[in-house]
């Protein structure tokens, strides 16, 4: 009220244990900018690197007046997702937002430093206690209650000026036996003070106004269609409006006067007098609003008055029907919340539910309690109860069982296009897997067929979880038939759609992994890691390991090119932990491969066979397919590039013809291979057909710009890459510009004499700011404020800054920096 006097705008959102759903809270976060932009969608800029807290801060900032957001029920939060969102809005919130929170208790959200900067003040409960003038004053404003001063002493210490406690005496003092109470000194609890003042308030209200009084107190908020469901009153609009008007606790949701909500503890006071007194009736009013609400089709509120009636068939109905739009959307965190009561009887009842959950455990990666579900699949499906093909072939993904899963995958018809919600998302995930089958096939035409049904059952079936996986597949299915600008084409067209982007789920971590693959191989390592830290957590949970492998072992490469060796031996750490806690031996030996690989690179060849010889064994049976974390991994070629290493040059040549037989179509396959031969042929003394083999190389991937093959290639190939700089052969005529980028990212500079030296890459628009700000003694912090981005946002721009001009420390760029003539 006192914003609305000064004519601030305002926004309200009350927060609730179901907001630990990422999407769901970003979805509504999103509402409450729309709401201060006066009802219009602000627009989402698509860029590689923008992060929920960036955008909302630039939304915020770009309002032209002061605006205050008001968040409530802030206790409720446990997810680490929204709380780390909340620390940074906080830190970073522009000057002309205030932020308002209401709490019962405080996360941990840094607020120590902002009090002590003086940017945050904490109004604790002692603080909102009144005084013994405002005390006073508050019972003065009811003048049909004559209060002594004694009494208003003797009210003044029994409630501290807790303020509840006040309206509750006011409420009830034309009662005798309250008046008689404050004759005498009684030492009361809060609590039990509260129950008494509540049932003299209650006992002063005539009996219908009582009844309605105790029966709705159970809902969490009232309406009056849904008031009269459970009261059977048809005059509950007018008997809220009163009560409101009374000042009985209830105060309104929205200004049209519909939705109502009673004071926490004026609530549960009631509500526990009533289901103690009245356990059966207290049983009738959750089961009456619950049919009421699913008649309505809000079902987390109807779920939550079946369970609590104890009407568990009810609450497994709803959510069997609610759960169709959870999966699809990819709220998978809420369906676990809601079904995690049920007992396992109560949902393999119903075998849609259990596909439902299945779902839930398996993208969510809760192997045991996957266990009995996925008995219960079986046994269904042995029956011929129901057709499970799609679930089971992504329970079989998610344990890397792939030929089961493809198995299973190419049961499903995915040319029937006429099925539209739960269903369509089904056959959306089931053409998914038809693609990743093909793919992995190297049959890019029936991977292409199967991504656009993928896309098509996404449309129908109104499901963002199958998208995301869609782009992801398709993005890397163009990277591998050498076509990166299309793939990067395809994941920024993507990050442009607001529902992806702005929501935290599974299937956009997926997308997002492939993306961070996509910009490493492009050479644009700044966008790949702004990109990759934000969603770190979120990717490491993926269902399919694939995504997981690319997303991790892209960062570890640029964290080692980068000279960031503990950091890049740290994303392996974290690497094999999810490989071991998932059981993924593949993962485990993509890892192996990854540090073996890197032991050789540096000439040690000891720890790299002592790495090789501790993997375990690839003991599963030779397959046709190859997953595409092993076209970006060394667990397919490791072996050549070890033998070509310790000279077997006979045997790395068998294995070269045989992996160049089988290439096919794979443009990124080809380019590694002919990487691979130019080491063979150097190894073995023949510099003109290493350079013949490079060239090859080169060709196959200059149309698609795929840089960082020949970096990881190995500093042996620079003296090749540098003399067909000097002279290119007609087969690089036309792809001078991309032979030059090569060489700089390889670390020379083309055309240098007297040696090779670190590149320089230009600075981005950003970082040329920052910098600025940077020689002019601006610290982190300033910088954050100044330019409207976090601190983190900063410290990420400054470390690529600091590896652009080789230096270490703030002094040492800014000295650099003016010697470029970057800076005056």
């Amino acid at each position: 009220q006192g914003c609305e006097a000064r004519g601030v705008p305002t926004a309200w959102l009350t927060l609730d244990d179901a907001d630990n759903e990422p999407r769901r809270f970003f979805a509504y976060f999103r509402s409450l900018i729309q709401q201060l932009h006066g009802g219009v969608d602000a627009d989402w800029q698509p860029s590689r690197v923008r992060r929920h807290v960036d955008w909302i801060i630039e939304q915020l900032a770009g309002l032209d007046r002061p605006v205050a957001l008001f968040i409530d029920e802030l206790q409720t939060i446990t997810s680490a997702a929204v709380l780390q969102f909340f620390r940074e809005l906080m830190e970073y919130l522009p000057n002309n937002v205030t932020l308002y929170f209401g709490t019962r208790a405080i996360p941990e959200l840094g607020l120590t430093r902002l009090i002590v900067d003086g940017r945050a003040l904490l109004v604790s409960a002692e603080m909102l206690r009144f005084s013994r003038d405002e005390t006073v004053a508050f019972f003065d404003q009811a003048r049909e209650l004559v209060v002594r001063p004694d009494e208003l002493d003797s009210i003044f210490r029994r409630t501290e000026g807790w303020p509840a406690a006040l309206q509750l005496f006011r409420l009830s003092l034309n009662r005798r036996n309250v008046r008689s109470t404050l004759e005498r000194e009684i030492s009361d609890q809060p609590r039990e003070l509260a129950e008494y003042l509540t049932e003299n308030v209650l006992a002063l209200q005539s009996p219908d106004v009582q009844d309605f009084l105790l029966r709705t107190a159970l809902l969490p908020r009232l309406s009056a269609p849904l008031c009269k469901a459970v009261t059977g009153l048809d005059n509950a609009q007018a008997l809220l409006e009163q009560l409101e008007r009374n000042g009985l606790f209830l105060r309104a949701l929205d200004v049209d006067l519909h939705w109502f909500k009673y004071h926490g503890l004026f609530a549960k006071c009631l509500s526990d007098q009533f289901s103690a007194r009245q356990p059966e009736a207290a049983r009738e009013v959750h089961l009456r609003a619950a049919r009421w609400y699913a008649a309505e089709q809000m079902w987390a509120e109807g779920v939550h008055h079946a369970l609590a009636a104890g009407a568990l068939p009810l609450a497994a109905d709803m959510l069997d029907e609610w759960g169709s739009t959870l999966v699809a959307e990819g709220q998978l965190i809420t369906l676990e919340r809601w079904v995690s009561p049920l007992p396992l009887e109560e949902i393999t009842a119903r075998p849609t539910l259990t596909i439902k959950v299945a779902y839930v455990y398996v993208f969510l990666r809760r192997r045991a309690a996957f266990g009995p579900i996925h008995a219960a699949l079986l046994r269904m499906e042995r029956e011929g109860r129901i057709q499970p093909e799609i679930v089971l072939s992504m329970a079989a993904v998610s344990a890397d069982d792939l030929g089961e899963a493809f198995r299973r995958a190419q049961r499903v018809d995915i040319e029937k296009v006429d099925e539209s919600g739960f269903d369509a998302f089904e056959r959306a995930a089931a053409a998914n897997l038809q693609g990743v089958c093909a793919l992995s096939l190297g049959d890019f035409e029936q991977a292409r067929v199967a991504l656009g049904y993928a896309r098509l059952h996404t449309e129908r079936g109104v499901a963002p979880f199958s998208g995301g996986y869609e782009v992801g597949v398709t993005g890397i299915s163009q990277m591998l038939q050498g076509d990166l600008p299309g793939a990067l084409a395809t994941f920024d067209a993507a990050a442009a759609q607001s529902p992806i982007r702005l929501d935290r789920m599974l299937a956009s971590a997926a997308m997002t992994a492939c993306h961070v693959w996509a910009l490493y191989e492009a050479n644009e390592l700044d966008a790949a890691e702004a990109l990759f830290m934000p969603h770190q957590e979120l990717i490491a949970e993926s269902t399919m390991l694939d995504f997981v492998a690319v997303a991790f072992i892209a960062m570890s490469r640029i964290d080692h090119a980068r000279g960031r060796r503990q950091a890049a031996q740290d994303k392996l750490d974290a690497l094999e932990q999810v490989a071991q806690a998932s059981g993924w031996p593949r993962l485990l030996r993509l890892v192996g491969w990854e540090r073996a690989t890197r032991a050789l690179a540096t000439g040690q060849t000891d720890p790299a066979q002592s790495l090789i010889a501790a993997m375990a064994p690839d003991t599963a049976p030779p397959q046709a397919w190859v997953m595409f974390a092993d076209e970006l991994g060394e667990a397919q070629f490791g072996d050549i590039r070890l033998m070509i290493h310790l000279g077997q040059l006979d045997r790395a040549s068998r294995r070269l013809q045989a992996a160049s037989a089988q290439a096919g179509g794979r443009v990124y396959r080809q380019i590694r291979l002919k990487l691979l031969e130019t080491a063979w042929h150097l190894q073995a003394g023949s510099e003109p057909a290493a350079q013949n083999s490079l060239v090859q190389a080169l060709q196959f991937a200059a149309p698609g710009r795929l840089i960082r093959c020949f970096v990881e290639g190995g500093r042996r190939v620079m003296p090749l890459l540098l003399r067909l700089h000097r002279a290119p052969p007609p087969g690089l005529a036309r792809h001078t510009r991309f032979l030059a980028d090569v060489v700089s990212a390889c670390g020379g500079v083309p055309g240098a004499e007297g040696g090779d030296r670190a590149p320089f890459d230009s600075l981005t628009d950003r970082e040329q700011a920052i910098l600025t700000l940077l020689s002019a003694g601006a610290s982190n912090k300033e910088m954050a404020r100044q330019m409207t981005v976090s601190e983190n946002t900063v410290k990420f721009h400054l470390k690529n800054i600091y590896a652009k001009l080789a230096v270490d420390n703030r002094l040492r760029a800014i000295a650099a920096a003016r010697e470029r003539g970057l800076i005056a």
